[in-house]
C-alpha cells in the first residue's frame, strides 16, 4: 500500500510528538481522539483541512494545550 504525502507528514509529526517512538505514535494515531470528535488521527488525511486539524492537535499537545 502506498501512503500519501499527507499520511507521511502526519506520521512524522506524531513520531516527533512521541520523541521518535514510532510504535507509540502509531498506537496514538489509531485511537479515537476526543479533540477530533472521536475520529482517529490516522483517518484525518482525506483532505488538507482534515490534516491541518490533526496536525494542529499534535502541535497543541506538544505545547501542553489539551483542549
Amino acid at each position: 500500500m502506498v501512503r500519501s504525502a499527507l499520511e507521511i507528514e502526519l506520521r512524522k509529526a506524531a513520531t516527533d510528538l512521541f520523541a521518535g517512538d514510532e510504535q507509540s505514535a502509531v498506537e496514538w494515531l489509531n485511537k479515537p481522539a476526543k479533540a477530533l470528535n472521536g475520529r482517529k488521527p490516522v483517518d484525518m488525511t482525506g483532505s488538507d483541512a482534515e490534516l491541518r486539524l490533526a496536525l494542529d492537535l499534535i502541535g497543541r499537545l506538544q505545547h501542553g494545550v489539551f483542549t
